[in-house]
């Protein structure tokens, strides 16, 4: 299971554990001060799952055998929750806590990076209906339907600032699945190789991570990475074209991976190739 999720994923949800199961025990920080007014229009999803490690890689395996169908419909809704959470966390691209959903180009430090979290990040938009507006709070547990109303006390394991069209999107996806599964065509074809690349793409990316993690600085991704990611990209384009409607962007500086065949060489040998041609045809005349 360590194979699919990254190293610091794990950490994160045992320290959350370990406090959860000794509430006296005493804080190695001092006290914080509490969390400041949200800025008025900010929303959250809060969505509690008790088992996050083990759902989340049964959430991939599904997604990638494209067997969603043969799940019951709570264990369907429970997975996909998870598959969206993690999408979020692993578009990150990074091992720092950093708050669900808030993507931008400032975490990346190349075109490549914005590009491979941009492209995991845009699967959640695709599956959503465009031009969504938060209005209120949304909460989940597990399989259970979402209540737009916080309760006191609540401890959620993951928390969604609805700030980015992702954010946005997983918010919706993660709130109307559990009333109607429906809301995602699990029979669509293209729509079960989306998420199967999705899947994919997620564990490349954080495999990656991990790599970066005991490396201790930036990788470069290489050829094969590079082509997972760009494949996922080149899906969400296709399926962006069938719904005809424009690739979306998941977050405010999203960009798109740099094909090869943008750049000088293949261009100028097209064109030697056509030279190539009208010579050999007026030498035919």
């Amino acid at each position: 299971m360590d194979l699919y999720l990254p190293f610091w994923w794990w950490n994160f949800i045992l320290r959350q554990k370990e406090d959860e199961a000794n509430p006296d025990a005493p804080s190695p920080l001092p006290p914080v001060p509490g969390p400041a007014p949200r800025p008025r229009g900010i929303f959250r999803w809060l969505h509690t799952e008790r088992d996050i490690n083990l759902v989340s890689a049964a959430a991939l395996d599904t997604a990638k055998r494209g067997a969603w169908n043969t799940l019951d419909k709570k264990t369907r809704v429970r997975q996909f929750r998870a598959l969206t959470v993690l999408s979020l966390r692993v578009a990150a691209l990074s091992t720092r806590p950093i708050a669900l959903g808030q993507l931008g180009p400032h975490l990346y430090s190349n075109a490549d990076r914005n590009a491979a979290g941009s492209a995991i990040a845009r699967t959640l938009v695709l599956l959503s209906p465009g031009h969504l507006q938060p209005t209120t709070d949304i909460v989940s547990e597990d399989a259970q339907p979402a209540r737009g109303v916080i309760e006191t006390g609540f401890a959620p394991v993951v928390t969604v600032l609805l700030i980015t069209a992702c954010a946005v999107a997983a918010a919706y996806l993660g709130a109307t699945i559990a009333k109607e599964v429906k809301a995602i065509n699990f029979d669509d074809e293209m729509t079960k190789r989306l998420l199967a690349t999705q899947a994919r793409a997620i564990e490349i990316v954080s495999m990656h991570i991990e790599r970066e993690r005991i490396a201790g600085h930036e990788l470069p991704f290489d050829e094969t990475e590079r082509a997972w990611l760009m494949g996922l990209e080149d899906l969400q384009r296709q399926l962006a074209t069938v719904m005809q409607r424009p690739m979306p962007a998941p977050f405010q500086g999203a960009t798109e991976f740099v094909r090869a065949a943008t750049t000088f060489i293949p261009i100028a040998l097209l064109g030697i190739a056509a030279i190539w041609l009208l010579q050999r045809n007026e030498r035919r005349n």
